[in-house]
């Protein structure tokens, strides 16, 4: 028969548990600005211009790598604490508003500067939202 640890092991085992509130490192923070910024110029840019719908699907699948690399990243890291739900919905939403600019960019249906640059701006604010959401902790 097993015996129940007391309160003394118990604090021990606690305190010899690995710490999951590992701070990000100023290289991927930058590698984090980095990627948001060629998100956005991505898909502003393939908006804005009439794209074969061949390099379109090449943008978008780009575009999507990059969103699931992070998540995927932050998943696999090690020391990191787990998503909370609120961080799975954030990185969920900037798969999905990919979509908003990638029905223009694989359909070769260019728009307006504006509506490119507004279109780009949605899935990459949410990129950043998720990014920062799993720095601040």
């Amino acid at each position: 028969m097993e015996r129940e640890p007391n309160s003394v092991e118990q604090l021990r085992t606690i305190e010899g548990a690995p710490a999951l509130n590992r701070p990000a490192a100023t290289g991927e923070r930058a590698l984090g600005l980095a990627s948001a910024v060629a998100l956005f110029t991505g898909l502003a840019l393939a908006g804005m211009k009439s794209t074969p719908p061949v390099l379109g699907v090449v943008v978008l699948v780009a575009a999507l790598a990059l969103v699931l690399g992070w998540r995927s990243f932050h998943l696999g890291a090690p020391r990191r604490r787990p998503h909370t739900k609120m961080e799975n919905r954030v990185a969920f939403g900037a798969t999905v508003m990919i979509a908003l600019p990638g029905s223009r960019i694989l359909w070769d249906n260019p728009t307006s500067l504006e509506g490119a640059l507004v279109g780009a701006a949605v899935p990459t604010v949410v990129l950043a939202v998720y990014l920062v959401l799993r720095w601040s902790r």
